[in-house]
């Protein structure tokens, strides 16, 4: 089995593979500040309640967008599982071209998400990850990326409204709504501002990206945000909430290619 973690800001995700299939999904909460046993605690008790054999695992592998957290997740599935893991960053094969001025501050996350949508071959292509930020990653024809966008989350959004604006209440956000642009009360006009705004930003991004590359491009919407604004979306996109993990799994596959 090849066990992929991804680590963001708010959530640590672990699945397992079994060659192709997914044999295994799990999510903890990310705590920046804790230390590698905890960590070994953490995923020795998440691999048991799963009914994961440690001497079935063959590799690890693991994107962290947290720097001070990396460290500590590498050693403590590294630990736990006996096996060295390979963390997603400069040094890596990973098959793709990225043209950045620095391409090593490019998020693991990110350049997992492009290989994986470079390997599903509809190009050029933008992936929409919606995340505690919302970041756009852009492929030509070649499958090389040349260009990113980054902004604020649909949820970080209203947060920072509550945060700096005394009279703006704390909403919650459903999945799979549709919300009527003509709100009526404070609390759905965050909702339009937060939501629909995203939806609209994706539209105008693509079309400026369509514009750039000189055709349409395959876009691909993940991220758990994504059900927020899909059904927002104008633009022609396809669900692809396992992108990461499947592009740290080729990531891994391109690095121990006679295993």
């Amino acid at each position: 089995m090849l066990i992929a973690v991804i680590a963001d800001n708010s959530h640590i995700r672990v699945n397992g593979f079994k060659g192709d299939e997914l044999a295994m999904t799990a999510s903890i909460a990310t705590e920046p500040r804790q230390t590698v046993d905890y960590y070994i605690c953490i995923f020795d008790q998440l691999f048991s309640f799963n009914g994961v054999k440690k001497e079935r695992i063959e590799g690890v592998v693991l994107g962290s967008v947290v720097p001070q957290l990396t460290g500590a997740l590498s050693s403590a599935l590294g630990w736990v599982t006996g096996r060295r893991v390979l963390n997603v960053s400069s040094g890596v094969k990973t098959g793709l071209n990225i043209r950045s001025d620095q391409p090593q501050q490019v998020g693991a996350d990110r350049v997992a998400a492009a290989v994986a949508a470079k390997a599903r071959g509809k190009l050029p292509c933008v992936v929409v990850d919606c995340g505690a930020a919302t970041t756009f990653t852009v492929l030509d024809q070649d499958g090389a990326l040349v260009a990113s966008a980054i902004t604020a989350g649909v949820r970080m959004s209203l947060d920072a409204l509550h945060a700096q604006s005394a009279q703006l209440p704390t909403v919650a956000l459903d999945n799979g709504v549709k919300y009527d642009v003509l709100a009526r009360n404070t609390a759905d006009a965050m909702r339009v501002g937060a939501v629909v705004g995203a939806a609209a930003m994706i539209d105008g991004m693509v079309a400026r990206y369509a514009e750039a590359l000189g055709e349409t491009p395959q876009v691909w919407l993940t991220g758990e945000g994504g059900q927020l604004v899909a059904r927002h979306i104008e633009t022609c996109w396809d669900g692809a909430d396992d992108l990461v993990f499947e592009g740290l799994r080729l990531i891994w596959e391109k690095n121990h290619p006679n295993r």
